[in-house]
């Protein structure tokens, strides 16, 4: 039968493993905290006192115990309720994990006797039992809770019939005594909450007894709960005798074995017995649902019995605090009465409202709701300042712009509604007004108050500029009359740096000298301060550079026809000056020199574009006269005359003379054609001979001659 079982719980949970994946319930451990601690916090409410507090038999900090904690669930959950305390027969880790068991630490317990009388004959495993006294101060003693395992579905019907029980132990106002009873039962009869009694009605065994009829109190969690089945909230109850001490302990086990954990969710705070119900609510919650505000927010308080009763109830109250009964509120009785028959009672409170109440007040009443049990209920007295709204944003413009405009207030009660007149209930706003314009405001608070405060903003009327170039179009380096009106103060700049408006960046009119097409702004400046720019654009046109291309220069007497070519940029109109008498206005022509001497000549032209822009170039022309070379063929130097071999002639440049020996010995360089041989070699008389000399020579065009031939020396 085990491996059976374990068979068909693998299975299930291969199934339903990623519905249980993403938990939304968060399980807290106990470990830190005393049993005193965790029921205080996590189970108690009103109308009982608790003692004797103990977990597993011991009332010390739990240390290792993994089987009893506090859990809280968020949003969506079926747990029934969203904080409280659990125990479990495994780890309580166990809601969450997604697994079928988890191990406990600490102690294991397996017997119980309470819990044996539930389950008679079977085996028990992994007990958690929590328990302790408890003072109801009411009839009644009641506690909500939730049972969840992961015996389910498969254990239904079987011997692995998981259980709980609540058992109380004290008077029975009906008589005699509760000695360990059971009030954790199946709603309408006397059956234990447990696998067999509150299940989905599929049987799965043969175990007897087993109830599958009770399907209604049973459901399989969402994602939020991981066990593989829980009932619905359940309510445990029992009638008590107040102010009379009992016992109660809650105890949860594995029947027949251990393997897959159950656990049982307490409700927060539902464990109670509260004769007279106080509550609390506020004739206007939208301005406030905690605290009375003086003029605005009344308080109405509820008393109310579990029971309607045929006589006058009465209901002692003791006024404390720093409010004053009688002075802050108008005064109330130390007792008031539910009436016979009736249920309950309303009792509002109206406190009183004048400017001297500045400061928050307490208000705490001391309830006595049974005979061994007071509440207290303490509520604030907030005080009704006067309302202030204060507007934003007064300003002035000079055109139209985005205007930010706010309001905030102080005063009254919280939160507050602020209402433009143009119905924008924004507390920012940008606005754009062309005209000068007030924008009022509307302040609400809670309680209806309104105060109102406005902003004015300002727009001065719009001005122009009315800007010029005289003239707008220029050649560089030409002066250009600004002019700008319409301001009282002006501030000019340009796109390109402009020297010349450094000094006169104030001025009207500014003369500037642009070198190059310029956008010139300035920013006017009215008497408000307000500011304007306009720009106005000089065109300049580039300076042609004149230039002159003479070819050939220089050039030779005997073919002094010289082609003339105009090398500017843009030019349309152009007048030459061949510096010979000659003049023309073509742009590119030949012309012929007649004179018959050779001289320099200054070439001028001047041009223009269509623009006007005028320049002009000058360059000077050679007429070289023909080369003339005059060789001696012999000279003496012991003689007076022809003494000196020398190169004689004109129209030549860069000249040069070798002359050699037979040998090949250079004798004698010159790169002068002044300076000649004068016979010697090495400073010795160089014997006479035959000698080869060589010249090399340039015309005044750069071209290269040669000369070579013999000379003798004569002694």
């Amino acid at each position: 039968m085990l491996k059976i079982k374990q068979i068909i719980i693998f299975c299930f949970l291969l199934i339903t493993t990623n519905l249980h994946t993403f938990s939304q319930i968060t399980i807290n451990s106990g470990i830190g905290m005393t049993p005193q601690q965790l029921v205080q916090n996590f189970l108690l409410g009103g109308g009982v006192t608790v003692s004797n507090v103990m977990f597993n038999n011991s009332s010390a900090t739990v240390s290792v115990s993994n089987q009893i904690g506090s859990f809280t669930t968020a949003l969506p959950t079926n747990l029934g309720f969203n904080t409280g305390l659990c125990i479990a027969t495994g780890g309580i880790q166990v809601a969450t994990s997604g697994t079928l068991t988890v191990n406990i630490t600490g102690p294991s317990y397996t017997s119980d006797p309470q819990l044996q009388t539930l389950k008679p004959g079977k085996s028990l495993y992994d007990i958690a039992r929590l328990e302790f006294d408890f003072i109801p101060s009411s009839d009644t003693v009641k506690f909500r809770y939730v049972f969840a395992s992961n015996e389910y579905l498969t254990a239904v019907c079987t011997n692995y019939d998981d259980v709980f029980g609540f058992f109380i132990s004290g008077a029975n106002p009906a008589g005699g005594t509760y000695n360990n009873t059971n009030i954790a039962l199946v709603p309408g009869t006397n059956l234990p909450v447990s696998i067999n009694t509150i299940n989905g009605g599929v049987s799965n065994g043969n175990v007897s007894p087993c109830y599958l009829n009770y399907t209604q109190y049973f459901h399989t969690p969402t994602q939020n709960l991981t066990y593989n089945g829980a009932t619905v909230p359940l309510t445990a109850w029992a009638k008590v005798v107040p102010c009379t001490s009992y016992h109660i302990k809650i105890a949860i086990c594995d029947v027949s074995n251990a393997i897959y954990d159950s656990g049982v969710f307490l409700e927060a705070n539902s464990f109670s017995s509260t004769p007279v119900a106080i509550s609390k609510l506020f004739t206007y919650p939208s301005a406030s649902d905690t605290a009375m505000i003086r003029g605005c927010n009344n308080a109405v308080i509820k008393f109310k019995l579990p029971n309607r009763l045929n006589y006058n109830y009465p209901i002692v109250l003791l006024k404390q605090g720093t409010a004053v009964n009688g002075v802050d509120y108008p005064s109330i009785q130390d007792t008031v009465f539910i009436p016979a028959n009736t249920d309950s009672i309303l009792l509002t409170i109206a406190p009183y409202n004048n400017s001297g109440f500045t400061t928050p007040k307490l208000l705490q009443l001391i309830v006595k709701t049974s005979s061994c049990h007071y509440d207290t209920l303490r509520i604030t007295i907030l005080p009704n300042l006067p309302l202030v709204a204060k507007a934003k944003g007064d300003t002035s413009l000079c055109n139209k712009a985005n205007v930010p405009i706010s309001v905030s207030g102080t005063g009254g009660i919280l939160p507050y509604l602020f209402t433009w007149n143009n119905s924008d209930t924004n507390r920012n706003r940008i606005v754009n007004p062309t005209t000068t314009t007030l924008y009022k405001v509307t302040l609400k608070d809670a309680c209806n108050q309104t105060a109102v405060d406005s902003v004015l903003v300002t727009v001065y009327p719009a001005f122009s500029l009315s800007i010029s170039a005289n003239p707008n179009t220029i050649c560089s380096g030409e002066p250009v009359q600004l002019n700008v009106s319409g301001a009282q103060k002006y501030l000019w700049g340009s796109n390109i740096s402009d020297p010349s408006l450094i000094t006169q960046d104030t001025m009207h009119n500014p003369v500037v000298k642009p070198k190059q097409t310029t956008l010139y702004r300035v920013v006017g400046t009215d008497s408000h301060g307000c500011k304007i720019s306009d720009s106005v654009n000089v065109i300049v046109h580039p300076l042609l550079n004149a230039a002159i291309i003479a070819n050939p220069n220089p050039v030779s007497i005997f073919d002094p026809t010289v082609h003339f070519i105009d090398a500017s940029t843009g030019s349309t109109i152009w007048f030459w000056d061949c510096g010979d008498g000659f003049t023309t206005n073509v742009r590119d022509f030949n012309h012929t020199y007649s004179s018959a001497n050779p001289q320099n000549y200054l070439i001028t032209l001047i041009v223009s574009n269509a623009s006007g822009c005028m320049d002009s170039a000058k360059i000077e022309l050679k007429v070289f006269p023909e080369i003339k070379l005059f060789v001696p063929n012999a000279f003496s130097p012991s003689s007076t005359i022809n003494n000196i071999f020398k190169v004689y002639g004109e129209g030549f440049v860069g000249f040069k003379m070798f002359i050699y020996n037979r040998w090949g010995q250079l004798v004698f360089f010159t790169d002068n054609s002044d300076y000649g041989w004068d016979g010697k070699f090495l400073s010795n008389d160089a014997d006479a001979g035959i000698y080869i000399y060589l010249v090399y020579y340039k015309d005044l065009m750069g071209i290269e001659y040669r000369k070579t031939g013999n000379v003798t020396l004569i002694r």
